[in-house]
């Protein structure tokens, strides 16, 4: 590595860090005052409090770090520009591309160690922080209906249509029965299930065997009253909807897709596609964020670099996320694949940054 790639990774290095600290620190402290009433009105120990945000850490960094990033690497070359640093650079022979190569580097190595982040470590964490949240902060739901929620518990798909957490009762349950092949055996509906003291009890049940469905051989089979095997508690369905797509590593919503595609093929299939492939695009928006913004990074001449840096930053940014919620509405609407859907912003400032690079070589 030579000596300019040293110097300029070092400044964004730095630049990073402070960024990252500043506003996660911001962040934390955002949070601290919404669920301050929360905190007053149960007193968890310090310990306590300080154990959630640890747990809340990993999430946190996932959302800052992008535009910290960006901030960071438009501060350095803007201060390289400012010093006519990058004059001196380039009257070398050294192309911008290549000045532009340790940001490039600097961002591939930092989404692949949030992409790790999120993959191994989110799903445990949020775990944990919702534990000491439910437990010691905010010991009460808030949330009087979950609507929509889909899961697999053992050998059962459960689509629920409400979920009512405050009388621990479900309305409108289909549950597929399928073998450990992923076969499916039987279509069990329940009007409502609600949770007792032996676990869950399902009511007004029609069962349909779905092995002998073709042959229309079996009538389906009316129950008034059955147990029901779901292992997961209602405390434990409160975020099932929220941390299944949110922090899920992409292994278990991949098999939840292959799971849906025996069943269905409608807005809930497409609409998890979509988060599949969002969840593979976002660790990666350090690389498309820095390579979208480094023609315009390698081109700022203001002598105040950092405020430069700091508009700039939050324009792209603001670009960035409005692009990807408007291609992400698309493909929901089904009105473009859920591949592109994800992969529209990403693709976007891609070809806009190496546009952009070779124009200005």
């Amino acid at each position: 590595m030579r000596i300019l790639d040293k110097y300029i990774l070092r400044n964004i290095i730095l630049s990073y860090l402070f960024i990252l600290f500043l506003f996660t620190g911001l962040h934390i402290l955002i949070d601290l005052f919404s669920t301050l009433s929360d905190i007053l009105q149960n007193k968890p120990s310090l310990i306590i409090v300080a154990k959630y945000y640890l747990f809340y850490l990993p999430l946190i960094i996932l959302r800052v770090s992008p535009l910290a990033l960006l901030m960071s690497a438009l501060y350095t070359y803007s201060n390289l520009a400012k010093n006519n640093e990058l004059i001196s650079i380039r009257t070398s022979g050294i192309s911008t591309l290549r000045i532009a190569y340790p940001a490039i580097f600097l961002a591939l190595f930092i989404s692949c160690f949030v992409f790790f982040l999120q993959e191994k470590i989110l799903i445990k964490s949020q775990t944990q922080m919702q534990k000491v949240k439910t437990q010691y902060i905010e010991k009460e739901t808030k949330k009087s209906e979950i609507r929509n929620l889909a899961f697999s518990s053992g050998n059962s798909l459960f689509f629920i249509e409400v979920f009512l957490p405050q009388k621990n009762k479900l309305k409108n349950v289909i549950i597929f029965k399928q073998t450990s092949e992923g076969k499916l055996l039987k279509k069990i509906h329940c009007k409502s299930i609600q949770y007792q003291e032996q676990g869950w009890i399902g009511y007004n049940i029609v069962e349909t065997n779905l092995e002998s469905r073709k042959q229309q051989r079996q009538a389906p089979l009316i129950i008034e009253k059955k147990p029901i095997a779901l292992a997961k508690k209602p405390n434990e369905l409160i975020f099932e909807k929220s941390m299944f797509i949110q922090f899920s590593p992409l292994k278990k919503i991949k098999e939840q897709i292959n799971d849906l595609k025996k069943i269905t093929r409608g807005k809930l299939l497409k609409n998890l596609k979509i988060d599949f492939y969002k969840k593979i695009a976002s660790p990666f928006s350090h690389l498309f964020l820095i390579i979208g913004s480094l023609p315009v990074a390698l081109e700022i001449k203001k002598r105040k670099a950092a405020f430069a840096a700091v508009g700039v930053g939050l324009i792209f940014s603001l670009v960035y996320s409005l692009t990807d919620s408007i291609s992400i509405a698309l493909g929901k609407s089904g009105m473009i694949l859920p591949f592109f859907s994800a992969w529209l912003a990403p693709l976007f400032f891609l070809s806009i940054g190496i546009t952009g690079l070779f124009l200005i070589r």
